[in-house]
């Protein structure tokens, strides 16, 4: 993985959890090939004791990342209404 993926992974990833979460402790980022298609799996561990999972699949590496960064928002986002 490239120094431009690691870049781009840590300011999204940052940015969902500074709008949403508040305060993650550990971030994990897997990526894989399936044949043509690129996998994506984040999962992240916030201070609340809630451990947020996402996957996503695409052509490109970055498209996968963005499929999984999207989820990862949506189901904070769904976490964060809850707690209201």
């Amino acid at each position: 993985i490239g120094e431009a993926l690691q870049s781009h992974v840590k300011a999204e990833l940052s940015e969902v959890t500074a709008k949403y979460a508040g305060r993650p402790t550990d971030a994990i980022v897997v990526f894989s090939r399936e044949g043509h298609a690129f996998s994506c799996e984040a999962t992240v561990h916030l201070s609340t004791g809630l451990n947020a999972q996402s996957r996503g699949t695409a052509n490109e590496i970055y498209a996968a990342f963005d499929s999984a960064a999207e989820k990862m928002a949506k189901q904070l986002r769904r976490y964060k209404r809850r707690l209201k």
